[in-house]
């Protein structure tokens, strides 16, 4: 019985001793990554950029297993729980496969039940209002009151939306055409210009949901 027990008393000694930890000595779980299999929520990547700060949204670099801040027209993989300098291991939640609420850094107020979406920086924001191309990332769970706050967030896994410009056609434009009996030369020259003006709203809608996207245009 002695004996079992000092070779058990060993053993957890030596796992122990090859435990890795951190900087701080606190122990944490290792992530590796494989070139195929599965992954709980967390896959391992190195940081080809700086990561000023944590939560933050992480897209793939051109080099394999390689990872930058996100910017806001950015598809996202994940969000990085930790700083990271250039070259260092960085641990990322999977977006839409973790099975835990995460935390992100917002880049502006937001309100808890908004839609998230990237932003510069790897931050997240609120439903954009400026035309573009975005990627919406999750659910905010809590409040941020301004940039820099980190809030709880529920996520999905990302969704491109495009963002248009408010149309240049109007109905009030369109009502204003007047015809003569005969019409002229200078206002079926403004019925084309209405057609044309009308047609490039129309083709912009088309081309952007030419493939599957979250699409929204700005009121007029």
């Amino acid at each position: 019985m002695t004996t079992t027990l000092f070779r058990f008393r060993a053993l957890r000694a030596l796992l122990a001793a090859h435990r890795p930890s951190r900087c701080d000595g606190t122990r944490r779980p290792v992530f590796a990554n494989v070139a195929q299999g599965t992954h709980a929520g967390y896959v391992t990547a190195t940081a080809a950029s700086a990561f000023s700060g944590k939560y933050l949204l992480a897209k793939a670099n051109a080099t394999a297993g390689e990872v930058d801040p996100c910017g806001a027209g950015d598809c996202p993989v994940g969000v990085a729980t930790d700083e990271a300098d250039i070259g260092d291991p960085l641990a990322l939640k999977i977006l839409g496969v973790n099975p835990q609420s995460v935390l992100v850094t917002a880049s502006g107020a937001i309100a808890a039940g908004a839609y998230l979406y990237a932003s510069a920086n790897g931050k997240v924001q609120g439903e954009p209002t400026s035309a573009g191309t975005y990627y919406l990332v999750g659910r905010a769970l809590t409040t941020a009151t301004g940039a820099g706050d980190q809030l709880e967030a529920e996520t999905c896994v990302p969704v491109k939306l495009i963002v248009l410009a408010k149309p240049t056609s109007t109905v009030a434009a369109i009502n204003a055409l007047t015809f003569s009996s005969t019409p002229t030369q200078a206002q079926v020259q403004a019925l084309q210009s209405t057609v044309a003006t009308l047609a490039g709203d129309f083709l912009a809608v088309t081309g952007a949901a030419a493939s599957p996207i979250l699409l929204k245009v700005l009121a007029s």
